[in-house]
């Protein structure tokens, strides 16, 4: 038996994963995660040094290792890459529910333009995020129980769909 039960958001970087994530804690009456600030306090340090210090390699591995030590039913918000190593998501989809925020490259895209906090943002081209937003949309789209689209829409309306669609 699982006592796992958490709601876990995933998607590409500037999907509202964080935003959406704490609101929906609020409404759901659940703690909420944010695996970014998690890491952020463990490492004692930004996200872009440990990025430019330690490599992507590190941090997903750090990730995965936040993420799966969260107990109990809570509100997660992963990073972009959360599924960066194959058993992180068979590990999301025994201990809760999916739900993958999707909206279209352009959009996203529009929404991540020179964040300095994003390292993959600022050192890498449109044309290569895209190329990253592509594969792993697939990866998303398996690992999903729920896709909710986060297009041209509010906070509210997106969060108003994922209560239902947990609740049926």
């Amino acid at each position: 038996m699982n006592e796992n039960n958490h709601v876990i958001l995933i998607g590409y970087m500037g999907a509202g994963k964080s935003t959406v994530g704490l609101e929906l804690a609020r409404k759901l009456n659940r703690e909420y995660i944010d695996l970014d600030t998690e890491i952020v306090l463990s490492e004692k340090k930004q996200i872009p040094a440990i990025f430019e210090e330690l490599g992507e390699p590190y941090f997903r591995a750090a990730e995965a290792q936040v993420l799966k030590a969260v107990k109990g039913e809570k509100v997660i918000s992963t990073g972009g890459g959360v599924l960066y190593f194959q058993d992180t998501g068979r590990w999301m989809k025994k201990n809760g529910t999916v739900i993958y925020l999707n909206a279209p490259f352009e959009e996203l895209y529009e929404r991540i333009t020179g964040d300095g906090n994003r390292p993959l943002v600022m050192n890498n081209t449109a044309a290569s995020l895209e190329q990253v937003f592509n594969q792993r949309d697939i990866v998303y789209r398996e690992a999903a129980d729920l896709i909710v689209s986060v297009s041209k829409r509010s906070v509210e309306d997106t969060l108003d769909e994922i209560i239902v669609k947990l609740t049926t």
